[in-house]
């Protein structure tokens, strides 16, 4: 009997490593997830860094356009960063330590993934 029990509580044990295994598995891959979803579009990524710096509402509700105008100033540099200026219309979100309007925003293309930050006008 006691081969048998043995045998029984070490796939018993084996089981529960497995579950556990499983588990941070799936966390894993439901994070990496969540990250490719919210930087998977330019659009996306500012709705995100938005949404995370604390203003939910705008991240919502803003238009999202290409600043042409800006890109054309700084066409140098942001082609050198493989970035393109975005800008925020007909809603107005501004930065809660400054007090600044925040319109502009840089997203730079990283393999497949955009990465947004605020980016100051000329």
């Amino acid at each position: 009997y006691t081969t048998l029990f043995r045998s029984v509580l070490m796939r018993r044990k084996l089981m529960k490593f497995v579950r556990k295994i499983i588990i941070i598995l799936f966390t894993l891959i439901i994070i990496i997830g969540g990250v490719i979803i919210t930087h998977i579009t330019p659009q996306i990524s500012i709705r995100t860094n938005l949404f995370v710096t604390g203003h939910p509402i705008g991240a919502f509700k803003a238009t999202i356009d290409i600043n042409k105008g800006q890109y054309e100033l700084d066409k140098d540099t942001l082609d050198k960063e493989n970035a393109m200026i975005y800008v925020i219309t007909d809603f107005t979100v501004y930065d809660g330590g400054t007090g600044n309007p925040m319109s502009n925003f840089k997203v730079t293309k990283s393999w497949i993934l955009y990465f947004s930050e605020i980016y100051g006008e000329a």
